[in-house]
């Protein structure tokens, strides 16, 4: 009896966390059916573009293109370069050669601070050199491959003034669907769902006030932290000033990348996410938790029936799991299409054979194994991310004791980076 009472009391928890998981998945793909909104190009204000690069991204040349050829009418892109001898300068030169330097500029890292990260360190230097005529901060990642109107949609719901800052996201379309790859887009999706929900900004695509940094003293804030999109958070709510996800600027990441490095991102933005959006973590923890405990567990009370003929308890005990991963697999796949839907509305592609499609036939086969390693590598990163206190990003080791207590340790010299290596990933 007590161990069909244990039974029933995981599959009720598991049909709980079905069901919330369910509102957030309508949640957010009501999100992502919204129509796009484009600010008139007399609405837009000034805006400057920062990008900071360190080692030579694979998609670097078509980043840059790209932000060239915005439809704003009036911006400019402000490009910090780790070294004069990092291998993505001579990249960034053939973009001034090729689209001049009146709107694209450059300049290597001249201060390397000990106490922030060392895209932060770029990014105050590029913030000393914005034109005071500028009202928009825009930040981008090197591997952001933007439409022509990404810049006037991100910057659009500025026009409200109670708004100070705005973002979309990412979403991983990999060319070749390795576990890796599957397993960093299946753990990216209730990570889309938070982020968007409790307002947790993406550098990789986000719009500033210029106002904001001077009332929120998000420079100063940068020069003690590990992260950019964190203290700006930080500085909107200490203003009470909105934070504004836009929809329609789902952006395409289609790197590939193998086990180890996909728990090495997914530790590193749970790093990010116990730094700076810390009221939310002990929640986070818990819930994954549950959840993953429940689902091993109603394995485990199926296996004890099945050995001493308890019927209803193996009955009732792989009902659940059905339920749970079917539910999970239904999930995954609707954020996938919602996404992919997103993406295609700004003239990308998407993988549509089963040999390049994560989420396809191939992916729906092998989808149980990948939710579960994607949980299972999310708790131990979890649990990495609220005790330890160095991490490695991009060659360079860091000390984090707290939101602005950071410590450059070491860095080795950045090489031509690897398909999977971007230097700006963030929360």
């Amino acid at each position: 009896m007590t161990l069909l009472l244990l039974t029933q009391g995981l599959s009720v928890t598991l049909a709980v966390i079905a069901l919330v998981n369910t509102g957030w998945v309508w949640y957010l793909t009501s999100l992502l059916r919204q129509p796009r909104r484009i600010g008139p190009p007399e609405s837009c204000e000034k805006a400057a573009i920062l990008l900071c690069l360190r080692g030579a991204d694979p998609m670097l040349s078509s980043c840059l293109k790209r932000l060239m050829s915005q439809d704003h009418p009036d911006f400019e892109v402000l490009v910090a370069i780790d070294s004069p001898s990092d291998p993505a300068w001579p990249i960034v030169q053939d973009a001034i050669e090729k689209f001049g330097n009146q709107r694209l500029h450059a300049w290597s890292l001249s201060q390397r601070r000990k106490t922030c990260g060392l895209k932060n360190s770029s990014l105050v230097e590029l913030y000393d050199r914005v034109d005071p005529s500028v009202g928009v901060i825009v930040l981008a990642d090197a591997d952001l491959q933007s439409h022509a109107t990404w810049l006037r949609e991100l910057v659009a719901p500025l026009a409200d003034p109670s708004v100070g800052v705005t973002f979309g996201n990412r979403w991983f379309l990999p060319s070749e669907p390795t576990f890796g790859s599957m397993i960093r887009q299946v753990w990216n999706a209730p990570g889309l769902i938070v982020m968007s929900a409790f307002k947790i900004p993406w550098a990789g695509s986000m719009a500033i006030r210029r106002s904001l940094f001077d009332s929120g003293e998000i420079r100063d804030k940068w020069c003690h932290s590990i992260v950019d999109d964190g203290p700006v958070r930080v500085a909107a709510k200490a203003q009470n000033r909105k934070m504004q996800f836009v929809p329609s600027l789902i952006m395409a990441n289609r790197e590939v990348c193998d086990i180890p490095f996909a728990f090495n991102f997914i530790r590193r933005q749970l790093t990010w996410t116990r730094t700076y959006v810390n009221g939310l973590w002990p929640l986070m923890m818990t819930y994954h938790f549950v959840a993953l405990v429940a689902n091993v567990a109603v394995f485990v009370t199926a296996l004890i029936g099945w050995q001493v003929d308890n019927t209803s308890v193996v009955v009732i005990s792989l009902l659940a799991a059905a339920i749970s991963v079917t539910m999970a697999n239904i999930h995954a796949a609707l954020i996938d299409t919602a996404a992919r839907k997103v993406i295609r509305s700004q003239g990308e592609s998407t993988p549509q054979n089963e040999s390049q499609d994560t989420l396809g036939m191939r992916g729906l086969i092998v989808l149980p194994t990948i939710v579960g390693l994607a949980n299972l590598l999310g708790l131990i990163a979890s649990f990495y991310a609220t005790f330890a206190r160095q991490i490695v990003w991009r060659g360079v080791t860091y000390e984090i004791r707290g939101p602005w207590q950071v410590r450059l340790l070491s860095e080795t010299s950045p090489q031509s980076a690897k398909p999977t290596e971007t230097c700006n990933e963030s929360l």
